[in-house]
């Protein structure tokens, strides 16, 4: 793609995988110049240096963050907060696409609130990538800053609202402002680009089945998840449910990943398998050992997904095995919340 060239990307993300392939994906779609960052303190580090000393960077400047969510130790959101909000940072308008296999309209809400440009979900493809970055550059609207905000307009159309609750109305049609300010942000990467880029169908294509050969790569790479997954469940199962937080908090991290990875590379059913697997332990306050059963057959069925190589979304048999999967989880959490409330309601009778 032309138009590209001159723009440099500070990409956050903490799965090398993924890491390698962004880089692969924004390379040949002609961005070469890409600043790697394995999680959110990283990325605030490299942002800080590149104020004093842009040489040890290795780039003039930063034009545009494409940032995971879920990193650890500072992940995505905090990075984004330290750049909108922060007194140290250099560019509170640098332009921000959140990546996250955390789709729900919830955390896309909250992204928009903490001031991003645009969200891109996983798994994504090359087209979804060109097209994000494409909406950043293309992006015309005013910065926003109030009391709690700064960051573009949230309101992306310009549709009548009804009353504008930010400001206090009133009487008539006089209103007092209630402290919102606009500002017209640099447009350093239309500057850089020219606002028109050429858009090549077919090399989108080629890029598109170059990803797509990575997946012997991905069956690898989960394999070596499966295998950490065994070893912890392994570990956890010698322990009490009281000190088994920390190993599921990994187990959980680890299903998060596979969530977000399978669906890029042609296993939609190891992310289906996965999420599973992540709300299974997500926040549970069960640590029992008939929740470990469940984890294991989480595990035993993203085996012979890869053993048996099925890529899609394995048809019907693959759709029943995930809504088994999921009844099942919901069946063990809801009986052990049950089981919770007859405790509750039993001690408060017995005060």
């Amino acid at each position: 793609m032309s138009g590209f060239q001159k723009i440099t990307v500070l990409l956050a993300e903490d799965s090398p995988q993924v890491r390698s392939l962004f880089v692969s994906v924004l390379t040949q779609l002609g961005i070469s110049n890409i600043v790697r960052a394995p999680e959110g303190a990283e990325a605030i580090r490299l942002i800080k240096q590149m104020q004093y000393d842009p040489h040890s960077v290795g780039v003039s400047s930063i034009d545009l963050v494409i940032s995971d969510w879920v990193m650890d130790p500072i992940d995505g959101a905090t990075l984004l907060r330290w750049i909108r909000r922060h007194k140290e940072s250099p560019d509170r308008f640098l332009p921000f696409v959140m990546v996250s296999a955390y789709s729900e309209s919830h955390r896309v809400q909250t992204a928009r609130d903490l001031g991003v440009n645009e969200f891109l979900a996983k798994p994504f493809s090359v087209a979804a990538v060109l097209q994000h970055v494409l909406a950043v550059i293309q992006d015309t609207r005013r910065y926003v800053r109030t009391n709690t905000f700064f960051g573009p307009d949230r309101r992306r159309s310009s549709k009548p609202v009804g009353i504008d609750r930010r400001v206090i109305h009133t009487s008539g049609e006089d209103a007092i402002d209630k402290g919102i300010r606009y500002y017209i942000p640099p447009r350093n990467l239309r500057s850089k680009t020219g606002g028109n880029i050429e858009i090549d169908v077919n090399r989108i294509a080629s890029i598109q089945k170059e990803l797509d050969s990575w997946n012997d790569d991905f069956v690898t790479w989960t394999l070596e998840y499966i295998e950490k997954l065994k070893r912890l469940l392994n570990t956890t199962q010698r322990k009490e449910s009281a000190s088994r937080r920390a190993d599921f908090n990994r187990i959980n991290s680890i299903a998060h990943e596979l969530r977000g990875q399978g669906g890029i590379f042609g296993y939609p059913l190891v992310s289906s398998v996965a999420k599973s697997l992540f709300e299974l332990t997500k926040d549970t306050l069960d640590r029992s050992d008939g929740c470990l059963h469940l984890i294991k057959n989480h595990i035993d069925t993203l085996q012979i997904v890869l053993r048996d190589e099925v890529r899609g979304d394995g048809g019907k048999v693959g759709m029943e095995i995930v809504k088994a999967m999921r009844l099942a989880n919901a069946k063990f959490l809801q009986e052990r919340q049950d089981l919770s409330l007859v405790g509750r309601d039993f001690v408060q009778s017995n005060r």
